[in-house]
């Protein structure tokens, strides 16, 4: 769920909506060239990096010179080491080693692929940009820009048949100053809003069990105003769209009192097709996970064990992903057993389900493998009223409150209980109560905090709080890794008794909630209830629904099997590849196995000279040739023996049973984790689809309260979700049970 105004909140809730808006923005980027492009040799600064300018460099990092107009002292710059830092200065980008105004200066790109068109190039200069200077191409072509006034320039010129550009500056904003470039890109952005998007429709889905991979779908409709997306116009963009191009959508909505409009990021995709007609352009984009095809295939048996964190990384890393969040609880989780031969964006889904993780891609394109569970946790506090059980705020169980004379308090509905004479023993079931009470301004003279450790480090989007009759005036939150302070966040929304604190809670085992005082004098902190992870404070009532609510009760899942995998020695020596080859001298080739083997030797006519193996795995072995000519090739090795124990969850006394078959699961704790995990998820068994009016704040997999008439607070995961755009929003939504 994305964190929004409780403005917004309450106009999407209201029988009449405001208006809705979109906006997408794209780059026209020439993919290979920002692959490959690099800066020459120039007369720059010692401590310029010229290396990571066709990246996403950002001007966050900036060493003072003596410049005219452009150091400043605010904490914002650094200070330049003393000699020559060999290896030790951050990377802000391309300075130029003299100043502009000493004389014409210069730089050359080289593309380093065949001559190619690209329309469009952006630079960042930063806030001292360049005011003239000139972009000329190999092929002669020179572009003059005079009297720029743009920081991170951008042009939308075509270059054609270019293979280098070199770039010649004359003046700077700041006459004498040095030019600086901190990222270029070869293309230019397009963005369009609700004038030119015609209809657009977003399809979400993500499994909570991880039982397939998550999918992203998005498709916008636009006026093809100009015919500027025609084919055959020679200036057309969708002459310089490319596969994999990436596009951002926002959301807006107008806030009913202010009249401003609230943007919610959509998504971060790749553009896919496109199509056009003298009146439309059609772009359809996807999620990363589609062109994930690359596949895994070097598997490998590891008696010790290896980490499920390293070998998600090891396959991100193999499908040139570089950017990627990893639970780190996968650190101290290890499997024995070889990930079978599939594709890289399939390996991680089986890691993320043997995790008990769900894979997904998140609004800014990131990937992620995240915990789907919380793990245990305990809660301490610094301080607590004798008739407080500190221990009971992780519990869901509804808390008995007692009558006190604190200002405001006590309510005379028979909702409270009178404190017995001798509370040993005697108190009934309890929340946290401080043992400090606030004075006459509601302030404490020690603030009340507790302390929640969890046995696993995770991360959270979110906080729940359930207070009893006395509210907080403050809440600070702070996080801590393995005692290092992460984050301290000072919760600035308005405090309620059911409060949900969205906000992103990096990597942390342990938690510290700090009250700074209460809303009215004389009173103690009460806390009922604290939870994170599956926290919810939205429902999806009937009001929001535009369709009654399809009731799908499937099919009865009686017990849950979940095998575990020993891999064992011994089956007798086998040729696992035998082909007639032709093969030249020095040429190495790779053969495949069907299924986890291990002991190769490689022979050519029946003789084990002149082939040499030079790497293997348990389904491939990579050989090179010492001879040339035809040869009878085969590879001789031994198939692992594959043992099953299994783990059982049952669940009723009838119904079907689920084998779920994991092949890294080579631990049986871990096989009964999972199928515990998995028996959560059929024990409800009932999911729900209906049409709504559109709610750009919900995320696939998060968990809401559904309105039904037959059951209170009924809870949801929401795990396929389609939002649609046509100058208003509209929705559909698949969801499941959560049972209890």
């Amino acid at each position: 769920m994305q964190k929004v105004s409780e403005e917004y909140k309450a106009s999407m809730k209201s029988t009449l909506r405001e208006r809705a808006y979109i906006m997408l923005s794209f780059g026209l980027v020439n993919q290979e060239a920002q692959a490959k492009a690099r800066i020459e040799k120039g007369n720059f600064t010692r401590y310029s990096n010229t290396a990571n300018l066709f990246g996403k460099k950002t001007d966050d990092t900036i060493y003072a010179t003596l410049e005219e107009n452009f150091t400043r002292v605010d904490g914002s710059m650094f200070f330049l080491p003393r000699g020559t830092a060999v290896g030790g200065y951050y990377d802000t980008g391309l300075i130029s080693n003299n100043l502009i105004s000493d004389g014409q200066f210069s730089l050359t790109i080289n593309l380093n692929i065949l001559p190619t068109d690209f329309r469009g190039i952006t630079i960042n200069f930063g806030e001292n940009y360049p005011v003239d200077f000139d972009i000329v191409s190999d092929q002669g072509q020179k572009v003059e820009f005079r009297d720029n006034d743009q920081a991170e320039f951008t042009t939308e010129e075509v270059f054609e048949n270019t293979s280098k550009l070199t770039l010649r500056f004359y003046r700077m904003k700041n006459p004498r100053s040095r030019l600086r470039i901190y990222s270029i890109r070869f293309g230019y952005g397009l963005v369009y809003y609700n004038d030119s998007v015609m209809a657009s429709s977003l399809e979400s889905y993500v499994s909570p069990i991880g039982a397939d991979i998550p999918q992203i779908d998005f498709t916008v409709t636009l006026k093809n105003y100009d015919k500027y997306f025609n084919v055959d116009n020679p200036r057309s963009a969708i002459n310089f769209l490319e596969t994999g191009q990436e596009m951002d959508i926002y959301y807006g909505y107008q806030l009913p009192e202010s009249g401003e409009i609230e943007w919610i990021r959509g998504n971060h995709l790749l553009c896919s097709e496109w199509e056009s007609d003298d009146y439309t352009a059609t772009i359809r984009c996807q999620d990363v996970f589609r062109s994930m095809d690359t596949e895994y295939y070097r598997g490998m048996y590891t008696p010790a064990g290896k980490s499920y964190f390293d070998l998600a990384v090891e396959i991100l890393r193999e499908a040139g992903q570089t950017e990627y969040y990893i639970d780190p609880r996968l650190k101290h989780l290890y499997t024995k057993n070889p990930l079978p031969r599939v594709k890289c964006k399939e390996a991680l889904q089986i890691i993320a389900n043997a995790c008990r993780c769900v894979l997904s891609q998140s609004r800014t394109g990131l990937i992620q493998i995240k915990s789907n569970f919380n793990p245990l946790a305990t809660v301490s506090s610094n301080g607590e009223a004798p008739y407080s059980t500190v221990a009971n705020v992780m519990n869901k169980d509804t808390k008995a409150e007692y009558a006190s004379l604190a200002a405001g308090y006590t309510v005379v509905d028979d909702g409270m209980h009178f404190l017995p004479r001798n509370v040993n023993g005697r108190k009934l079931n309890t929340g946290f109560v401080s043992s400090a009470q606030s004075d006459a301004k509601g302030k404490f003279s020690v603030n009340p905090v507790l302390t929640v450790t969890q046995e696993a480090i995770c991360m959270y989007y979110g906080i729940k709080l359930i207070f009893g009759h006395a509210l907080p005036s403050g809440i600070v939150v702070r996080t801590y890794n393995t005692g290092n302070l992460v984050e301290e966040y000072t919760v600035t929304d308005t405090i309620t008794k059911n409060m949900v604190i969205l906000h992103n809670f990096d990597d942390f085992n342990t938690m510290q909630i700090e009250f700074t005082g209460t809303a009215e004098p004389y009173n103690r902190i009460v806390l009922n209830h604290f939870a994170f992870g599956d926290v919810t404070n939205f429902t999806m009532t009937k009001r929001d629904m535009t369709s009654s609510p399809k009731a799908i009760k499937q099919e009865v899942v009686r017990e849950i099997v979940v095998p575990c995998y020993s891999y064992q020695t011994g089956n007798p020596e086998e040729s696992l590849v035998s082909e007639e080859v032709t093969v030249s001298a020095g040429e190495r080739m790779t053969f495949y196995m069907g299924a986890a083997s291990y002991g190769y030797r490689a022979t050519l006519n029946e003789s084990a000279s002149n082939v040499t193996i030079i790497a293997s795995g348990n389904y491939y072995v990579t050989v090179q040739f010492a001879v040339a000519g035809d040869f009878q090739f085969e590879v001789w090795g031994h198939r692992y023996k594959v043992v099953e124990r299994y783990a059982t969850v049952k669940l009723r006394e009838r119904g079907k049973t689920v084998k779920w078959e994991n092949p890294l699961i080579s631990d049986m704790t871990m096989a009964q984790d999972l199928a515990e995990w998995i028996a959560d998820y059929y024990s409800a068994g009932i999911e729900y689809e209906y049409t709504t009016r559109g709610n750009p704040e919900i995320d696939v997999n998060d968990i809401v309260y559904q309105e039904n008439e037959f059951r209170d607070n009924m809870k949801v995961t929401i795990y396929r979700a389609t939002l649609n755009f046509n100058q208003s929003f509209s929705g559909k939504i698949t969801a499941r049970r959560v049972e209890g």
